[in-house]
């Protein structure tokens, strides 16, 4: 088998197995090693079995990162888009929050209040809404109902009582470092 349709089939695989929804518990999902008696061993040797030294381009856990990678992918499938006006950034901000949320962020993420803008994506936007959940446990998962048909900023104010712009001015504010105390002299 071709390994990029083995890597396609097995993502598929993974992603068809969540055991809970998000607001009910952690998304858990089983990995399937059929590389057997395949040329690639890189999978076996860093992801199926005991994680290695690497000896390839990416720098870091593969393991952890790949899980994380799996984890985001994962949240896509039940994810609604509101046929494709959601905001992508608000997309990948969600399937991030669901890697954060299950203990495998990238190391390479950027810091916890980084960013410009509230649907910037990615790691950006799963920090503001882990921000958003914890004013409201369940956010995330209403969000998301909400946006089977459609999407409007709205969503935001309808469950949080503030605009998207203001919960956004907000978690600034909060995750700004404190300022360093002066030597008092």
């Amino acid at each position: 088998m071709n390994p990029m349709k083995l890597f396609v089939l097995l993502i598929t695989l993974i992603a068809l197995e969540p055991t809970h929804v998000i607001g009910f518990g952690p998304i858990e999902s089983v990995v399937f090693d059929n590389t057997t008696g395949t040329p690639d061993t890189r999978f076996k040797q860093e992801i199926g079995g005991v994680l290695h030294r690497h000896h390839s381009a990416y720098i870091g856990d593969v393991k952890a990162e790949f899980t994380g990678i799996l984890y985001h992918e994962s949240a896509h499938v039940w994810q609604w888009t509101a046929n494709g006006v959601t905001p992508t950034g608000l997309i990948t901000g969600i399937a991030d929050y669901i890697r954060l949320t299950s203990g495998w962020p990238s190391k390479g993420w950027v810091a916890k209040g980084s960013g410009s803008r509230w649907d910037e994506g990615y790691a950006v936007t799963a920090y503001f809404l882990e921000y958003c959940n914890g004013l409201r446990d369940g956010f995330i998962a209403d969000l998301n109902a909400m946006m089977r048909y459609y999407y409007t900023d709205a969503f935001f104010v309808q469950l949080l009582g503030k605009s998207v712009y203001e919960l956004w001015d907000d978690y600034k504010l909060q995750s700004a470092p404190a300022p360093a105390l002066g030597s008092g002299c």
